[in-house]
């Protein structure tokens, strides 16, 4: 394009103006991902939620926007014409730029004859939805869940002797209401990680620590996206401290204690 974007107010009048020539019908997603399909199977290269705008303007841009909810294919020269459009944004050092190097790594995958899928969300708790592509990223943006047949999903969370007070002062029917330097309620989606979390943390911090088991219904947990905070098998869900009252609507039987350390 012969031009190059050093600053982030450089990046966002881009991607204002990119927004703009979409027109009145353009929504900015919940979510978006690249993807393709090798030997059968759905590869999602790189997931966006909310954010990522620049970039997802350019490929609704190259490859025409479905409105809301859908999945768009993507030839090579697609994807060719994607990357020259972005390429300027890494004049910009302030930016990482993690949906570049995902585009240039899956132009490499596909080759000049292949072909990918770019996919936009309009929410990320859409249950059974029927186009594939849609379905792999909604996948990759809830990884990692115990999702029941029952329509639950199944969450644990480690607390030190304070906090299981007053989960026992509630029947273990509630989570308590965050302190005011407590921002985020932090469940986690694995046993072994609320185990970790427990026997390490709450414990040297309060001198015992307590694994809890709880279910909440999918469609509520689905709001949510999975974060990754370290390994990779440390992922949590980042529930705002003034969801904590929806949440506590939506559990599903008691929070049980399913472990103690000391």
């Amino acid at each position: 394009m012969g031009d190059s974007w050093t600053t982030v107010e450089q990046i966002d009048a881009k991607r204002a103006e990119f927004e703009q020539a979409l027109g009145n019908s353009w929504r900015r997603p919940a979510a978006w991902a690249v993807a393709h399909e090798a030997d059968g199977q759905i590869l999602v290269n790189r997931v966006n939620v909310a954010e990522g705008y620049l970039p997802a303007a350019v490929l609704a841009t190259v490859a025409g926007w479905p409105g809301l909810t859908g999945s768009v294919p993507l030839s090579a020269a697609d994807l060719d014409a994607a990357i020259e459009m972005l390429a300027p944004a890494e004049a910009c050092a302030e930016l990482e730029h993690p949906n570049l190097r995902a585009w240039r790594y899956l132009r490499e995958e596909i080759g000049d004859a292949g072909s990918a899928v770019v996919v936009f969300l309009e929410a990320i708790d859409i249950l059974a939805p029927e186009d594939r592509f849609v379905a792999a990223a909604l996948a990759q943006v809830h990884r990692g869940r115990v999702e029941n047949p029952d329509g639950t999903t199944t969450l644990w969370r480690p607390v030190g002797p304070a906090e299981l007070a007053l989960l026992q002062e509630s029947g273990f029917t509630a989570w308590p209401p965050r302190l005011p330097d407590q921002p985020i309620f932090y469940p986690v989606l694995n046993e072994q990680y609320a185990t970790t979390i427990a026997a390490q943390w709450n414990v040297a911090a309060s001198g015992a620590g307590f694994v809890t088991r709880f279910a909440v219904q999918t469609s509520f947990a689905r709001r949510y996206p999975t974060q990754q905070a370290g390994a990779v098998e440390h992922l949590e869900l980042w529930i705002p401290a003034e969801h904590v009252d929806t949440l506590n609507a939506h559990l599903v039987g008691t929070i049980e204690v399913v472990g103690e350390h000391r």
